[in-house]
């Protein structure tokens, strides 16, 4: 068992499904999950015009990245299977690089592991930049779990 797991979500079945497992793999009753999503921020192009316009528009595109952030983590909790895990669920949302912002989350928590889907929703991304899951595995100081979706949800 596990005391305090990082378990990104992106929306995705694998990262749904890997929630899954770390509710099974977490201390019961003493255990912290920490639920993290990453929004990566379209940024708007740069152009020649008025500063106050691009910085309305980058705001409105922040917002909205948190928006659907916040939107991802509800819907991850309203799905957690309560029967397996009574622990305590911390959420985080941040804006910035998926694999970066993961691994030093982690690092920051000092969870005793990170619990993943291996995919999420940005496939052909994944194929051609390689994917978040890969890169944290490859960075990350602490054990890394990755899970495929069809595990099923059984540890």
């Amino acid at each position: 068992m596990f005391r305090s797991l990082l378990v990104p979500i992106d929306g995705s079945d694998y990262a749904q499904t890997a929630l899954q497992i770390a509710c099974q793999l977490a201390t019961p009753n003493q255990g912290t999950i920490h639920l993290l999503t990453v929004q990566e921020p379209f940024e708007p192009m740069q152009y020649g015009g008025d500063y106050r316009v691009h910085q309305m528009v980058r705001e409105a595109v922040i917002d909205k990245a948190e928006k659907e952030g916040r939107a991802i983590l509800d819907r991850a909790i309203e799905l957690m299977p309560s029967s397996h895990y009574k622990g305590d669920v911390q959420t985080l949302l941040r804006l910035g690089s998926p694999a970066d912002i993961i691994v030093e989350e982690a690092k920051r928590l000092n969870v005793d592991a990170i619990v993943m889907g291996s995919r999420g929703l940005t496939d052909l991304r994944g194929f051609i930049v390689g994917s978040v899951s890969h890169k944290v595995s490859h960075v990350a100081e602490c054990m890394v779990i990755s899970v495929h979706e069809q595990h099923g949800g059984r540890a």
